[in-house]
């Protein structure tokens, strides 16, 4: 169990709220509250260990642990030693403290049920307050591990989309350039220019063509003359991308889809 300040004053607002609930519930009997308060305040120790022990305790090391019948065995137990020991602090106070009328506990203020109702209430409250605060981080975990799985997916999607080739006619021969490789491709008339990390091809092909068998595999057309692969951009302006050491222009009628492509 580690407490954070946060957690800690979170515990604190907890355990004062049930201090005035239970304070004003049993003054309210007798119009006694001073005494309802230090009748509480004695047995709000017990409580405390109680609730502690079996939300930090019995609840991780037996109910989720599937150890069920267990879990509720051990829970009685700690319920009626709970109220036991109260029982014999209340024995106690009135045999010692009976003689004493600013500490003296009218025996209307104290009711078997009313104890034994009270510390379960508080307990199964904590509890329930505690299953409710790990439903919630088990939720906000299982998100961040569908995301991190999305991007490692995309990842692995782009390793795959890089490591496949296009055949590109050259020089009468074809030869196979990775994706991975290509920084972008420029239209010069009836030919393309292929610029890779280290070198550059030629081919007779339109831009469009290759823009077409290149969609969905991480290419973008930018400008009637660039087509860029979008992994390759090291740097962008509204009107500009730098790719391979080059600045790329970015056409008007392509920067809404650039700039959507860039931002995700």
């Amino acid at each position: 169990m580690t407490f954070t300040p946060r957690r800690l004053v979170e515990h604190v607002l907890f355990w004062a709220a049930v201090l005035v609930f239970y304070t004003l519930y049993f003054g309210s009997r007798q119009d006694e509250y001073g005494q309802s308060l230090f009748f509480v305040a004695l047995l709000l120790p017990i409580t405390m260990a109680t609730t502690y022990a079996v939300v930090y305790w019995l609840v991780p090391r037996y109910l989720l642990s599937g150890k069920v019948g267990r879990f509720i065995l051990y829970l009685c137990y700690s319920l009626l030693l709970s109220l036991y020991l109260e029982l014999s602090l209340l024995v106690g106070l009135y045999m010692t403290v009976a003689d004493y009328q600013a500490l003296f506990v009218e025996p209307t203020l104290v009711d078997l049920m009313d104890v034994l109702i009270g510390m379960y209430v508080v307990v199964f409250g904590a509890l329930s307050l505690h299953t409710l605060r790990r439903w919630q981080q088990s939720q906000r975990d299982q998100e961040a591990l569908v995301a991190i799985n999305a991007s490692i997916q995309q990842e692995l999607e782009r390793a795959d989309e890089a490591d496949q080739t296009i055949g590109l006619r050259v020089d009468r021969r074809t030869i196979h350039v990775r994706l991975g490789d290509i920084h972008y491709i420029e239209s010069q008339g009836d030919y393309v220019l292929v610029c890779l990390d280290s070198d550059r091809h030629m081919t007779k092909q339109t831009l469009s063509a290759l823009e077409n068998e290149l969609a969905n595999r991480g290419f973008l057309r930018v400008h009637r003359s660039f087509l860029v692969r979008m992994a390759a951009v090291t740097a962008h302006t509204t009107s500009e991308l730098e790719v391979g050491g080059r600045s790329i222009p970015v056409g008007r009628s392509y920067k809404e889809s650039v700039l959507r492509a860039l931002h995700g």
